[in-house]
């Protein structure tokens, strides 16, 4: 016989109807809550998806990659320097920005532009500095830049807290971030390698601080736009990489007008199909490498963003290995890499 169950004087469709009328009135409750909260605070907010997180970092790597040869074939044959590497890093990826917008997959609106002024201004100095650094040489000082990334770390652990105190707290902690900079640091640390000028000496240390208040003010300018109102469209990743990558090319432009008309061909410059195919595909590179490199730097606190920072770098150092056939290792180097890998795996383990 088929009929609904009585227990205890209640049927039991009536107890399925009231359970059905609960798990309603709780659905409508969440769905009010989840309105309330504006969508650009939960882009901005949220914890990215480790997946997300890998995808952009394997495409920062690849990308820089790329990249390294790319930049060889402008500077060691058409004499183009770091102004204008920086200028066309932005501007593709404003091309690329651009691109999205025009797709839809951009929200139209305004953002404030008062916001950008800090991170501008202070990528500005980045891409100044690193030109000085860099010196305009044939030998590029690669060493030299990489041996003061303990101090980029150390000034995302001071200034941090400072300039963007919503992402001060999380993992990893600041106390594992202390031994991973020094080991990374030391990990380029080749006396046989390292070359450098007074001048790029002395501003080396300026350039690792640069970089830091760059990627801290361009995070603390994108939570500020992520805190507009509900009936504004804020908080956007791509919007606000299509701000800031636009102002960046406008400001880079003049310098890097003026690196170019001082660039000098040499006549008897080789080329092979290598370099054609390298400066055909570089707008790919560098799109691909700034988008990515923005997405991780505001989608992740500074201290994460920095261990991603020295695991890459980490892995270049044993590039140049390889390349170099283990030609210039010295015990330093070769110390600083192993209690770098010790100290990702012990971050590793903490997430």
């Amino acid at each position: 016989m088929v009929g609904s169950i009585d227990i205890e004087g209640c049927s039991g469709l009536g107890v399925i109807g009231r359970f059905d009328d609960q798990i309603t009135q709780k659905t409508q409750i969440s769905l009010a809550r989840h309105q309330r909260t504006p969508p650009s605070m939960r882009d901005a907010t949220s914890s990215p998806r480790k997946q997300d997180v890998t995808y952009f970092f394997l495409l920062n790597v690849s990308s820089g990659f790329m990249l390294s040869a790319a930049h060889n074939v402008l500077f060691f044959v058409l004499d183009i320097k770091t102004p204008v590497i920086h200028f066309l890093h932005h501007f593709f990826t404003f091309m690329f920005m651009m691109l999205l917008y025009a797709l839809g997959c951009i929200p139209k609106g305004s953002l404030p532009l008062e916001e950008f002024k800090v991170p501008v201004a202070a990528k500005f100095c980045e891409a100044m500095l690193s030109s000085i650094v860099h010196s305009q040489n044939r030998t590029g000082e690669l060493y030299l830049t990489r041996i003061f990334d303990f101090v980029f770390t150390f000034t995302i652990l001071v200034a941090g807290k400072h300039l963007v105190p919503s992402r001060s707290t999380g993992k990893p902690e600041p106390y594992l971030m202390i031994p991973l900079a020094l080991a990374a640091s030391l990990s380029w640390f080749e006396v046989g390698q390292l070359e450098y000028s007074a001048l790029s000496l002395f501003f080396a240390p300026f350039l690792a601080v640069a970089r830091a208040l760059s990627l801290l003010t361009m995070q603390r300018a994108f939570v500020r736009t992520s805190e507009m109102g509900p009936g504004e469209k804020g908080g956007h990743l791509e919007q606000f990489c299509l701000y800031y990558t636009g102002l960046n090319t406008l400001v880079l432009f003049l310098p890097a007008l003026y690196s170019y008309m001082m660039s000098h061909v040499e006549v008897d410059a080789s080329w092979e199909s290598i370099d054609y195919t390298l400066m055909s595909l570089s707008f790919l590179f560098m799109s691909g490498n700034i988008y990515s490199d923005l997405w991780l730097g505001l989608s992740l606190n500074g201290r994460a963003y920095a261990t991603l920072d020295h695991t890459k770098f980490l892995g270049a150092s044993i590039g140049q290995w390889i390349i170099q056939n283990m030609s210039h290792p010295n015990i330093v180097a070769l110390g600083g890499k192993m209690l770098t890998v010790v100290c990702l795996i012990r971050i590793a383990t903490r997430f």
